[in-house]
């Protein structure tokens, strides 16, 4: 997919509406968002759209996404899609079985440029379900989707087939106000940057965070979609790449100085070590994800950015069995469509502005010189898993804690 092509320019979203049965088959009524929006009938098999029922409760207080990304295959050519549900500022995403004709249509619709495209596919159409009195039948027509994109609705009265004979097909026409989708999209733009000694820490995010205790560390709540610093006061010293055979020992090593850490997990490595994930979960530390291979976000196509995204998350997930919510971009690499994708999935994006290059120098005295000579309240320190780090990691423990400074967790 060349990153020219209109898919890339739009992030599409799909918000499911409803589920309905007619004439035995099975529809998933959806709100799709790329270019515009439009409200589509979609006709999926049985067992995907009874498993999303067994989900979904469509009540009005709750909001669905259905996700672009399918993973890899279970088992019984079934396969893994993600369900996000929202309601008000919280939200949960859920995983649910769907076939291989769900992945394929799912395919179709996210490799669509435009509503031409969609209008070739022959399981999507613009539906109307009329209702003529209480005792009638229910009947569902599926109208043709050549008509212009403005229309999202056609319903009208009892229509009578005289009309028809006479006139065609004629309908009253009324359209819908579209609904806002309520994905805040931030509009702070994140930029890393060294602060020196003598420079006050700003931010750039109109950072709103609550800070407590109720875990057993205390943490900072990051409360806008992009973080690069916290409140003055605390720090937090955060550790990227792992989990590796470091991680124990830095887990042991804050624990014994009683302070807060978040560590952002690769999923590749997750997955080659789940007793370490839960090791650091156990303990009480703050556990995000850092892509699942560390690519570079900014040059991938939507599907691969979805890719390395939504691995990660269902492979620590699935050890950790909690919700992931902070993100830490490779690099640090963003650009508006990684941002739009991250957004559109509900995460944090978790950044930093003490970067000490202990990748660089891999030099214990190097990294705590880094942290010594900067001002430090009210930073994100990164940090990488290694030994250079777990040498340092005491002295920068406590050189902090001489500032007196809370070194907290990031929720």
């Amino acid at each position: 997919m060349k990153g020219g092509n209109l898919v890339n320019k739009f992030v599409k979203v799909i918000e499911l509406l409803a589920i309905e049965n007619h004439d035995e088959k099975s529809y998933l009524r959806i709100k799709l968002s790329f270019e515009e929006e439009y409200e589509l009938c979609w006709e999926i098999e049985r067992d995907t759209a009874n498993n999303l029922k067994n989900i979904c409760q469509f009540n009005g207080n709750h909001k669905y996404r259905l996700s672009l990304h399918i993973t890899s295959e279970t088992s019984n050519n079934y396969f893994k899609s993600v369900l996000t549900k929202t309601y008000l500022n919280t939200s949960q995403r859920i995983y649910f079985n769907c076939s291989v004709e769900y992945k394929k249509n799912l395919e179709a619709i996210k490799n669509s440029n435009s509503m031409n495209d969609l209008d070739l596919l022959p399981f999507l159409s613009i539906s109307m379900t009329e209702i003529e009195d209480t005792n009638a039948t229910q009947t569902n027509s599926i109208i043709s989707k050549r008509y212009n994109t403005t229309i999202k609705w056609i319903s009208g009265g009892v229509i009578g087939f005289i009309f028809i004979i006479l006139f065609g097909y004629i309908y009253n026409l009324y359209l819908y106000e579209a609904e806002i989708n309520n994905t805040v999209v931030a509009n702070a733009e994140a930029k890393i940057k060294e602060v020196n000694s003598n420079s006050n820490v700003t931010s750039h995010t109109n950072l709103s965070s609550e800070v407590s205790s109720n875990y057993s560390f205390p943490y900072v709540m990051l409360t806008d979609s992009v973080a690069y610093d916290i409140p003055e006061g605390y720090v937090a010293i955060t550790f990227d790449d792992g989990p590796s055979k470091y991680t124990t020992e830095i887990t042991d090593i804050l624990k014994e100085y009683k302070v807060g850490g978040t560590f952002f997990f690769l999923g590749i490595n997750a997955k080659k070590h789940p007793d370490f994930v839960r090791y650091v979960q156990s303990n009480g530390y703050s556990i995000g994800s850092h892509s699942m291979n560390h690519i570079s976000m900014s040059n991938l196509s939507i599907t691969d950015l979805e890719d390395q995204i939504l691995q990660s998350t269902l492979a620590i997930e699935d050890i950790t069995k909690e919700k992931l919510v902070l993100f830490r971009p490779p690099y640090g690499a963003l650009n508006e469509q990684t941002k739009d994708v991250l957004y559109n999935h509900d995460y944090k994006i978790t950044l930093w502005n003490k970067d000490p290059e202990d990748w660089k120098s891999r030099d214990a005295d190097k990294i705590f010189d880094y942290v010594r000579n900067n001002k430090t309240s009210g930073s994100i320190i990164l940090l990488h898993e290694s030994q250079a780090v777990i040498d340092a990691l005491p002295k920068i423990i406590e050189y902090l804690q001489e500032q007196d400074l809370k070194i907290v967790n990031l929720h």
